[in-house]
This record gives C-alpha cells, structure tokens and sequence, in this order.
C-alpha cells in the first residue's frame, strides 16, 4: 500500500433502516480506515427503532438526514446529492469492508483516471468475535474481457455496490436510483452504469465482507413482500430491456437467450401471483416471443447443467463472471486485522 494519500475525497452514503444494533458498528469500520472517509452520510429511512440515536453518538463525524421510509433508492440518492467527495462509497448499513478499502481502490482510482473501481467480496455470517464464509470470495478477478460487463449482466453476473468506488461525477452523469421499484434497484442502476462504458480497475488487495445474516435485509422478506419482489423484478427486467433498446445495444445471440430466459422464469414467479400491470406483462411477452419456447428450455436446462457441473468440480455454483475462489491467506489477514477470526461454524 502507498504512504502517499489519494487525492481523491470519499464521500460514503449509508441508508439505514432499524439497524440500531449494527449502524454503530460499520460507521466505526468506516472511521477505522486507513483513509479515512472525507463525509459519512447516513440516511434514516425512517427508523421506529434507536438507530438514529446511534448515529448521532457520532456527533460531527457524520452528517446524517431523515426521510420518511421511502426505500433505500431514495435514501441513497439523498446522500448522493450532498456528497462533496471526488468519489462516492455506497455501504450498507450491516457490512463491513476491510480497513485498507477505501485507499486501495481510491488510489487506483487516482493512478488510472477510471470511472470505477471493483474489489472483491463475500457473503459472511459475523460473530462477535468470528467470521464464517457462505462459500467463497467473488470477483478474485474481474469478469473476463471477452464480454462487456454489460452483456455480463445481461447473462446474470452482478456485484454488491459496497464492493465498488465511483468517481461522483460518472455518477451524477449517469442518474439517479429509481425510486418505483425497492428490491433489485442496485441491479437497474448498475445496467444503466454499465452501459456508459466506464473505465473500470480492479483493487484485488482489499475484501468487502456482505453480511448474510442480518436482520431486516430485503431478500429476508416474506408474505405479501414476495409478491411485490416478484414485481419489482420483472420491472427491474423491462426496465434494462429498454435501456439496452434506447442505448442501441446489440447482445450475441446466446445472451439474448440468457436474458429472455431469465424474462420467462421471473414471468413464471410472478404470474403466480396475478396483479393489474397489463402493459408491463405485454412488454416482457413481447421480448421473451422473440425465441421459441423450445430453444428457452434448451437454455435453462443448459444454464442448469453447467451450474451442476460447476459445483462438482469446484464447489461453488457461481457462473465465470463471478471469478469465484477461495479466500487467499491475504484476505484472511485482512479480516484478522478488523479483529475477527475465520471459523467453520459461529460460535
């Protein structure tokens, strides 16, 4: 690591929902690095719990806002627009990132000129004192460059936003989160991110850990907010059609029938749950009826093989684009020095 400092400022923007007892915790991991943040921005989506009291134990070293629960699209974009850093951390409130983060990845940022920088992460479960993987470390690598990031996203490779930093006028020149939709709204901004082209580097030095077990996290949901994820992703999906349509971008053949398979499984989810947004239906038929219903099923059953045949050989069932590995003995250190030890099972 560089005794030099980035020049660049990090501004980061944390939503926050009822996470009184975990806001405190990465608040500190942020003030813990060894490029300290030049503004933490927290935004209070409308906490019924002691969460805001937390925060503001902070006193000066966060700026925090309150809003009405409005969905962690919202609460992001209202950070976004205070920010004043040169770059733009998203994190949530429940993760944590190792402490050399934000430097690692600021200073690629200032040695290459790119709009973004990617390191890798992991799902976790964390102790008090203890860390156990899900399965393994993603994107030990970047997604290989015989596809676009773009068209990787097409085939469902995605990334965690905590593991990115962006420069904040790429940003700001690609939009705003939209507001309509609440569970897959990092997957549609990150689609209309990739399809700007951004330079983007990669800090393989640094390890963003993504808590699994956490309470309140959206994917938890149940009950009536299955029906509105179901919905929400097949908007998530319309949505990334058109942009790729506005954007006049071409996929191969073979991702077209990724992504309209894709299309027809979310459609299967949702249908089973019928609602009144005809036009929205009308739309995803439309693409998905652009191959046959037998070459889709070709498709999925190969998606499902070749998944299959991963997990045997390796362990893990991420498709290429992840670059799915074991935790190197750097990265362990990394977690060893946030003061945590890696177990087999939480004690």
């Amino acid at each position: 690591m560089s005794q030099i400092s980035p020049k660049g400022r990090v501004s980061v923007v944390i939503p926050n929902y009822n996470r009184e007892g975990l806001i405190g915790k990465t608040i500190a991991n942020l003030l813990a690095q060894t490029l300290p943040p030049y503004e933490i921005i927290v935004v209070d989506d409308g906490s019924t719990d002691k969460s805001v009291e937390v925060i503001r134990s902070f006193g000066s070293q966060v700026i925090l806002l309150q809003q009405q629960n409005e969905g962690p699209g919202a609460a992001r974009n209202a950070g976004l627009r205070i920010a004043n850093g040169d770059y733009i951390q998203f994190q949530d409130s429940d993760d944590l990132f190792a402490l050399n983060k934000l430097q690692a990845q600021a200073e690629k940022l200032d040695e290459s000129g790119a709009d973004i920088a990617l390191g890798p992460w992991a799902h976790v479960f964390i102790g008090e004192k203890q860390i156990q993987f899900e399965s393994c470390v993603l994107q030990q690598a970047l997604p290989s460059p015989n596809l676009k990031l773009y068209v990787w996203q097409l085939r469902s490779w995605a990334t965690i936003f905590q593991s990115l930093l962006y420069r904040r006028d790429f940003l700001l020149a690609t939009g705003w989160y939209r507001t309509d939709i609440r569970y897959p709204e990092d997957t549609e901004y990150f689609f209309r991110i990739l399809c700007r082209l951004p330079r983007v580097v990669f800090a393989g030095e640094t390890l963003t850990l993504y808590r699994v077990d956490a309470p309140n996290k959206l994917s938890h949901d149940s009950g009536r907010a299955k029906k509105q994820r179901d919905l929400d992703w097949a908007k998530c999906l319309n949505f990334m059609n058109q942009e790729r349509k506005a954007r006049k971008i071409e996929a191969d053949t073979m991702t077209s029938l990724i992504f309209r398979s894709g299309i027809r499984k979310h459609m299967r989810y949702w249908s089973r749950e019928p609602g009144e947004a005809t036009e929205l239906v009308q739309s995803l038929t439309d693409e998905v009826q652009k191959s046959s219903h037998t070459l889709l099923n070709l498709v999925e059953l190969w998606l499902r093989i070749a998944e299959r045949i991963r997990l045997a050989r390796t362990g893990y069932r991420w498709m290429p684009g992840y670059q799915a590995a074991p935790a190197t003995d750097q990265q362990l250190k990394l977690i060893q020095e946030l003061g945590y030890e890696v177990c087999q099972t939480i004690k």
